[in-house]
This record gives C-alpha cells, sequence and structure tokens, in this order.
C-alpha cells in the first residue's frame, strides 16, 4: 500500500476527475474505500459542481458501491447558500447557473432575480446565453456585487471537458471592468472551513486528493494540508511540469493507494 495510508488519517476526495467521470467510477475506487472503512479512516468529498445536491451525489455514490453520508459530502452550492442567507437574505440575486442549482437557492430562501439585482453569482452553465451575460453585465455596470460559487475554467465529462464558470467571470470581467469579489467554492476559504470542520482533525493529519491544480491542489498548499494529484482527470503530467502549484504526491489515480 502506498505511504499516503499509514500516514494519514484524514482525507479530502473531490468528486469529478477523482472518484468517476460522469457517470463512469474511476478503477479501483470502490475498493479504495472498502480499505478506508476497514482501517477507519475519516474522508469527506468536496465538488464544485452545483449541478447536483449533496443528497444527489450521496445516491450517486452509494450507487457506485461506496458508502457515505451526506455530511460526508461538501458543495460549493452548500457554501454558496449558507453565505447569502447569512449575510445578504434580503438582497436580489441574479444566478448564471443551471435551473437546478437556482432552484436550490431558491428553495433555502435566497431571493431570486432578474431585475433590481444586488447579486450577480456564476456557476457552471451548460444553458448560458447572449441575454444572461448581458443582463449581468448591466447589473454589474450598476454596481451589483460580483460572487461566483465556483472559478474552474472546464468541468470534466466522461471522455472530454466543458467551459465552466471561469470562462463566464472572464468575460464579464473584460467586458465591465469589475473584479470578482468572492469565491464560495475551492480554492476558497470559504469552503476549507467547511472541510476541516466536517472532518475533525488538525490539518497535518489531512490529504487533498484531487485532479485540478489551480482549485484541489492550490487549496491544500494555502491551507497547510498536504496534496495529492491524480491524472485521472483534467490535469496531464505535462501540466504539472510548468505549473508553480506542487502537489506533495502524484498518482495515477485514487487506486495507486492500495497498490
Amino acid at each position: 500500500m502506498h505511504e499516503i495510508l499509514s500516514r494519514f488519517n484524514g482525507f479530502v476526495f473531490d468528486l469529478d476527475g477523482t472518484i468517476y467521470r460522469e457517470t463512469k467510477l474511476i478503477d479501483g475506487a470502490k475498493e479504495v474505500f472498502q480499505i478506508f472503512k476497514s482501517l477507519n479512516k475519516k474522508f469527506v468529498f468536496v465538488s464544485n459542481r452545483t449541478t447536483s445536491t449533496t443528497t444527489q451525489y450521496k445516491e450517486k455514490l452509494n450507487s457506485f458501491g461506496i458508502d457515505c453520508d451526506e455530511n460526508q459530502i461538501v458543495t460549493s452550492a452548500e457554501v454558496t447558500r449558507n453565505y447569502l442567507l447569512e449575510n445578504h437574505k434580503d438582497e436580489n440575486v441574479f444566478v448564471i447557473g443551471e435551473v437546478n442549482f437556482i432552484n436550490y437557492l431558491k428553495n433555502s430562501g435566497v431571493k431570486i432575480a432578474n431585475h433590481k439585482i444586488d447579486i450577480v453569482l456564476v456557476t457552471l452553465d451548460r444553458t448560458l446565453s447572449f441575454e444572461k451575460i448581458y443582463t449581468a453585465q448591466k447589473a454589474l455596470q450598476h454596481g451589483a456585487k460580483f460572487f461566483s460559487a465556483n472559478v474552474d475554467l472546464t468541468c470534466p465529462i466522461e471522455n472530454d471537458e466543458i467551459l465552466d464558470a471561469g470562462y463566464t467571470i472572464t468575460a464579464l470581467q473584460n467586458l465591465t471592468g469589475r473584479k470578482l469579489e468572492l469565491n464560495f467554492g475551492k480554492p476558497s476559504h470559504f469552503i476549507t472551513e467547511e472541510i476541516l470542520k466536517r472532518i475533525s482533525l488538525p490539518t497535518n493529519e489531512c490529504i487533498l486528493i484531487g485532479d485540478r491544480l489551480e482549485t484541489d491542489i492550490l487549496m491544500a498548499n494555502q491551507n497547510g494540508i498536504s496534496s495529492a494529484l491524480v491524472l485521472s482527470g483534467v490535469t496531464k503530467i505535462e501540466q504539472l511540469e510548468f505549473s508553480q502549484i506542487k502537489p506533495d504526491f502524484v498518482l495515477n489515480s485514487i487506486a495507486d493507494l492500495i497498490k
């Protein structure tokens, strides 16, 4: 077995590209969590993807044979919702995002609006349109706050990648001269604090395992958490060579943990 297993007690796993890609489980992932259970290792999952709820993530992981409960799943959607409800409950939020995320916020008590906008919130949106960009542009030019639930440039799907929130954020910044003010997903301190609260271990006992340098590995590095990059997702070994963001370990996939 890999030295990571004996060295750490708390494991933080990214989902897309690390545990699965869309509907396909990464080879060996199920066996990893069977070993984790036998060793009594603590673990949580974290995702920047806002298109699913924690209940849906739990059901998906359970269907793959990975036993976990909702409390072990931290999403940027949840962190975003909590911040908005605690700090901007009476403000109108315009969301560039998909209907599942918008309904999740609305049902939680966040005020969703297309007019008199106080906050523009950006996340993954496969229904992105010129009209949405234009509405957000005008709101930002009139002084709306500029937030995001994630900043990923791309989102992994089964055999490819699609555009994610990062490109929309860049377009709006270029159109308006405004800068993004707050991001609630990885690598922000908002989501890091929630992860550490859930895992209830000191940072030196934890390791974060993910496939993305600029979110997963950067978040670990910024918070004194060890990190392992998996090459089963969006990052290729050649990109790592030219990046200033370096992990402590590199794995072909999480299956390397038990080889």
